[in-house]
């Protein structure tokens, strides 16, 4: 369903870590699903917690995109990394995922001149892409048996 309210991007607080945490486990769990088996993402997302959240929230790193008062995605930037651009599968392809991902970029790229990295999911690849991020190398990341390939990227700003 589209939606033609205008977003809205803003600071993340602790009373956003339940919305956050409910958008980060569908979009994980659903936008995932096309690369990874449903029991590996199960897996990753079990040590997830509202909690969790907090001491991004608090440092100032995280934010929320609103669309009509709804938070519909959120993303995680630190000095030089994206560290995370989620939005609920609800959201997806209506400007959500651009909209974080420049937010999180002119964060990123505060106080820090060079590259940004990014962390990719596999079904992200293309969306990082898409928007000047090149592939650096792939791994995988392993939480106890579990074995999740992803794609480290890189965003260079352009020199003039």
């Amino acid at each position: 369903m589209a939606e033609n309210a205008t977003l809205s991007i803003r600071a993340a607080h602790r009373a956003d870590a339940p919305a956050i945490y409910a958008i980060h486990r569908a979009s994980f769990l659903t936008l995932c699903a096309t690369h990874y088996e449903p029991s590996i993402l199960e897996r990753m997302f079990a040590s997830k917690t509202v909690e969790g959240y907090y001491e991004a929230i608090d440092q100032g790193e995280m934010f929320v995109c609103e669309r009509g008062g709804r938070a519909v995605g959120f993303g995680h930037a630190v000095p030089g990394e994206v560290v995370a651009v989620f939005v609920h599968p609800d959201a997806i392809r209506q400007g959500v995922g651009t909209s974080l991902l420049q937010h999180a970029l002119t964060c990123a790229q505060r106080e820090h001149p060079g590259p940004v990295k990014v962390i990719a999911t596999l079904n992200a690849q293309p969306f990082y892409a898409r928007h000047g991020f090149t592939e650096t190398q792939r791994y995988t990341l392993g939480r106890g048996d579990v074995a999740f390939p992803v794609v480290e990227m890189e965003f260079s700003p352009a020199t003039e």
